[in-house]
């Protein structure tokens, strides 16, 4: 599968007191990750948002996280995403967080998304869609990419 990585300094203002990283900065990164993974299979979310009025990219159902070790303030972290399941009309998004280059995760997390549009009839209803053929395709190749910014 497409795995898309970047790489996140632990910033002050996402730490307590003691310089160790406040958790929900987690759901913070795996959802730039989802969002960076489809872009690097080559889908602009947020172009297709505006070419179409009743799309509204992939809304989260679920998450879930697993911490294992602390990052602390300055460290360097990798996040590292992939699908790691396609449903009919939902997917399953993987994220593994590690401390640079160490090859034990501190944290992994999952996210389940629908691949989302407004309902015609009432708009701020949503209804799940099958994922294009090509999105799926092309998060499928087994390569890697830094998306780092």
């Amino acid at each position: 599968m497409l795995t898309a990585t970047q790489r996140i300094r632990v910033e002050w203002g996402e730490c307590d007191p003691a310089g160790i990283i406040f958790n929900p900065n987690y759901y913070l990164w795996m959802d730039s990750g989802t969002h960076a993974l489809i872009a690097a299979a080559g889908f602009d979310l947020f172009a297709n948002i505006y070419r179409d009025p009743l799309f509204r990219g992939c809304p989260l159902v679920a998450s879930n996280m697993e911490f294992r070790r602390p990052l602390y303030l300055g460290e360097v972290a990798v996040c590292a995403s992939r699908v790691e399941k396609f449903g009919n009309t939902s997917f399953t998004v993987a994220h593994e967080f590690f401390r640079g280059d160490e090859p034990e995760a501190v944290a992994r997390g999952s996210e389940v998304r629908v691949w989302g549009y407004a309902d015609a009839e009432e708009p701020t209803k949503l209804r799940a869609a099958r994922m294009p053929d090509a999105l799926r395709e092309a998060l499928s190749e087994d390569r890697r990419v830094d998306v780092t910014v």
